[in-house]
């Protein structure tokens, strides 16, 4: 097996012939495997590069008998400049990878690729290569156990995954890997089967499974030492039968072999790349401790041994109608509002259902089968969205009683699979008691219409020029790139911030007085702290003291008995009884006691005595600065509490809001093109777009396929790398009239991000939503209609003016309250009242808020749009995994938290989360 690929050899050999002939320009197809032998579950990586094409189709390879052929992402794009006699040559390729594992031992060929491009085909050559079983021996054991013997279909179960690895020895060295280097040569060609999830977690909190030196017995009976690596994963069997451990495939990179490192570089190696090296050795070489490295690696792999699991089915036998898949022991809960309503008017159900079970996997009840609530209710005939809190699974719906003499609200009913007591039952809510009064008589197709976009835009007329073809911009306005505004720049940060910090400076400026008397307050003893230290006797210390407290509380007296008096007088005990002691301890040390400066650990020494007396005189002074500061507090009153309420909302606003503006970055696959092509094809779609304008009414269908093909020549140009908010908009115009309305939607919404003073944006956005909401006769959610708001307001009116408009009212409102410490200066005695600047202030929030709103939920680096008429989100990243609610609606927004595979995992705005393809949005 050699380390450099054949075709890497091929590729620059053809590479330096074209150039020599002046042929560099020369489209070209080349194919190559990374290895020409591999083991069983070991893959090795095809590729097929094209170079200098100016179009191409992506291949499509073959399924081949005993290999698992799978896609490794998107093709990868490079650009190579050659320079022979002065003459400049540049080579690019695309190249597609595909990861090839052989299920079975032999000898395997891939036929020759039919591959087009620049519109001619051409016939690759075909890649033979062998694989054989690993030998494990004794080295490695795997093998899966439950904590049960037995389950039933979607009961959780502990599952643990043990892990046997025999420790590397060297005899040469006298070396043994510990179970920290032998963990770090599993490798990444490792299927975790069910413990997939587990091992990320650990992953992403830069964790991994501890070792246990621990001996087992083969089977012959000798006793050998191993590391023991546990790995425990909760799982829901989905179907009947046993545990398949078949998936779960552990691959070792097992030494051979150590040397002595040369040189750092030594360890410097990648893992896994096709053309320049075999596949496992290429992530072989590490490195441990201070000179020593591994130099050969062979591949062991191990398929997990299961321990006999018996997953049960459900029983059918006893199973309720409307039994939806839940396993364990539930209670359900409602919750109604208001009670009290009129015929025909909708109350709000809220149910919840909870249990020890799998909250997330918890299928509402279906209410439209619930023949006592239909009997008195319209119901929706949809399944309920719901989202997980805790220990229970909330639902919201809406249902309308149907006559005045509804008195109650049914028990809603929820059926589960106990596997405790083996059966089902069947659980009820408590009724819930209504009042309905007698109501207009209104037909419910009037009752259940969307009443949250206006009548005016809900129907078309031709007189509309929404509702007619858009107009586009031409292709010389759309070539140069834009970055995302920033909304919240420093001006504007700058805009904020100094209104409020206005007001604390006239609010301290009006308060000078309180704060200098407080400062003064703090200068009698500091000339304590000096006397103090200049004492040289009892007397001198005790007569300092008493003028002291007598001069700082204005007492008449400075004597002993007053001090302390006052002291008592004024509740602090204790510290009267320290100040009396005190003064006892001085006048026996100048009556009966000689004292010496070092003698320190007497308590009538004179260092003692000053030190106390200091400690003494700082708690007089920390009581009366306690009194002072509440008075202070008292006379700042509400205008103080005003002051930082109001300066905690600016900085939390500017901190908020300068958060929101991230920019997306452009692909990283972005297609190369120089600006010439880049106009040209912007020159065909123009013209395609205005011929499919031409045609849609006399040939709707060829209109729509023009309409189509614009949007795959504008697509093209912003896959280029161009960012421009007018491209943007013209090829949202192209999918909203080819009738691909997600997509439009998608590239509104970039095109308001790079340009978001534009109404015409907006106004398209707001246009194309409520073609979706009207065709999919879809109520909105609060959140929806709060969004809609937005986007109707900055389809009238630029943002750039609601938000200087809001820091224009937010000033005016900071003045008001500058006026409030210094009426006399602005309008003579009149004092302008606190409502007139709180309510301003509030005003000017809302309007900086919609900014904010509207700027978070374009910015967004993990905003999607779903982009296909009905979305299935998938409680996994497999088509076969049970679906989890209702379909995602087109135009859908949601939250994309994790990418695997050609599957991401998003949260909707109803909060459930699953998984869709990545394709389904954009």
């Amino acid at each position: 097996m050699k380390n450099v690929t054949p075709l890497l050899l091929i590729g620059l050999s053809l590479a330096f012939v074209s150039l020599c002939s002046g042929n560099a320009t020369a489209g070209d197809v080349r194919i190559g495997i990374s290895a020409q032998e591999t083991y069983v579950g070991y893959p090795v990586t095809l590729q097929i590069e094209f170079s200098n094409v100016a179009k191409h189709e992506a291949p499509e390879l073959p399924e081949v008998d005993g290999l698992k052929i799978e896609s490794t992402g998107a093709p990868s794009q490079s650009t190579q400049v050659f320079s022979i006699n002065g003459r400049r040559s540049i080579i690019e390729s695309f190249t597609y990878s595909y990861a090839i594992t052989p299920d079975r031992a032999g000898e395997f060929v891939i036929p020759p690729l039919t591959v087009s491009y620049d519109g001619r085909k051409q016939l690759t050559e075909s890649v033979r290569f062998s694989a054989t079983k690993s030998e494990v021996g004794d080295l490695a054991f795997v093998e899966i156990t439950g904590d049960r013997p037995s389950v039933y279909v979607g009961e959780p179960i502990q599952l643990t995954l043990k892990i046997w690895i025999k420790p590397y020895q060297n005899e040469d060295f006298r070396v043994t890997l510990s179970e920290g280097d032998m963990w770090s040569l599993i490798s990444r060609q490792t299927d975790w089967g069910p413990f997939t999830d587990r091992m990320n977690e650990l992953a992403d909190n830069n964790q991994r499974p501890g070792g246990e030196r621990v001996q087992r017995e083969s089977d012959d009976g000798t006793t050998s030492t191993y590391y023991l690596y546990e790995i425990d994963a909760e799982i829901y069997p989905q179907h009947a039968g046993s545990i398949d451990g078949s998936n779960c495939r552990i691959v070792i990179r097992y030494p051979t072999e150590l040397k002595r490192s040369r040189s750092p570089l030594d360890d410097f190696f990648g893992d896994q790349s096709p053309f320049s090296g075999s596949g496992f050795f290429d992530d072989a070489f590490s490195s441990f401790g201070p000179r020593l490295s591994i130099s050969s690696v062979r591949p062991v792999i191990v398929d997990a041994n299961v321990s006999p699991i018996e997953i049960n089915p459900i029983p059918n036998q006893g199973r309720p109608a409307n039994y939806r898949g839940a396993v364990g022991d539930y209670e359900i809960y409602t919750q109604a509002t208001p009670t009290t309503v009129n015929a025909g008017d909708p109350i709000t159900l809220n149910i919840a259902i909870r249990g020890d079970g799998p909250m997330d996997r918890v299928q509402p009840p279906l209410l439209n089968e619930q023949q006592t609530l239909t009997k008195k209710f319209k119901v929706a005939d949809e399944s309920l969205a719901g989202f997980v809190d805790g220990n229970q699974k909330l639902f919201t719906t809406t249902i309308r009683p149907l006559s005045e003499s509804v008195s109650e609200i049914p028990p809603i009913e929820f059926s589960f699979f106990d596997p405790r007591k083996e059966k089902f039952v069947t659980v009820r809510s408590k009724p819930i008691p209504v009042e309905v009064s007698a109501a207009e008589t209104l037909s419910f197709d009037k009752i259940v219409a969307n009443p949250d976009l206006p009548r005016n835009d809900a129907e078309r007329s031709d007189d509309d020029p929404v509702a007619m073809v858009p107009a586009i911009y031409p292709a010389d306005d759309l070539l140069d790139s834009q970055s995302a505004r920033t909304t919240w720049n420093p001006l504007v940060l700058t805009a904020i911030a100094l209104p409020p910090f206005a007001f604390a400076f006239s609010l301290l400026f009006a308060r000078r007085g309180v704060v200098a008397s407080g400062v003064r307050s703090l200068m009698p003893l500091k000339h304590f702290e000096n006397a103090c230290a200049a004492a040289t006797s009892p007397r001198e210390l005790s007569l300092a003291m008493r003028e002291f407290l007598a001069s700082y509380w204005k007492l008449d007296q400075a004597s002993e008995m007053v001090v302390v008096g006052h002291l008592r007088r004024s509740g602090n005990r204790e510290l009267a009884v320290r100040l009396e002691s005190w003064f006892d301890r001085c006048r026996q040390a100048e009556h009966g006691i000689l004292f010496s400066e070092l003698a320190t650990e007497d308590p009538r020494s004179l260092p003692s005595l000053k030190r106390e007396a200091s400690q003494i005189a700082e708690s007089c002074v920390d009581r009366k600065a306690n009194r002072a500061a509440k008075t202070m507090q008292a006379q700042a009153g509400r205008s103080s509490t005003v002051l930082r309420s109001l300066i905690g909302i600016a900085v939390v606003s500017c901190g908020l809001t300068q958060s929101a503006s991230a920019e997306d970055a452009p692909s990283s696959g972005a297609v190369s093109m120089t600006r010439q092509q880049q106009h040209a094809v912007l020159s065909e779609a123009d013209g395609l777009y205005h011929r499919a304008a031409e045609a849609i009414t006399s040939d709707p269908e060829q209109a729509n396929a023009n309409f189509a093909a614009a949007a795959a020549k504008y697509q093209i140009v912003v896959d280029s790398g161009v960012q421009n908010a007018k491209l943007s908009y013209n090829l949202g115009n192209s999918y909203r009239m080819s009738g691909s309305k997600g997509m439009a939607v998608a590239y509104y919404r970039q095109a308001i991000l790079l340009d978001p003073d534009n109404p015409e944006f907006a106004a398209a956005l707001r246009q194309t939503l409520h073609e979706i909401n009207s065709a999919n006769a879809t109520s909105l959610d609060a959140r929806s209609i709060t969004r809609q708001s937005v986007t109707i307001l900055f389809s009238h009116v630029p943002r750039f003016w609601v938000l200087w408009s809001g820091i224009v009212v937010w000033a005016v409102a900071w003045l008001m309250l500058v006026q409030r410490g210094f009426p006399r200066l602005w309008f003579g005695d009149h004092r302008i009242g606190r409502a007139w600047p709180v309510g301003l202030i509030l005003c000017s929030l809302v309007l900086a808020g919609s900014v904010s709103a509207h700027d978070w939920t374009l910015r967004n680096p993990q905003a999607a749009t779903v982009v296909v008429a009905k979305a299935n989100m998938h409680l996994s990243d497999d088509a076969t995994s049970p679906e989890i609610g209702k379909p995602l609606a087109e135009a859908s927004e949601v939250i994309v938290s994790k990418h695997r595979g050609d599957w991401v995992k998003v949260t909707s705005m109803d909060q459930r989360s699953g998984w869709l393809r990545s394709n389904e949005v954009r």
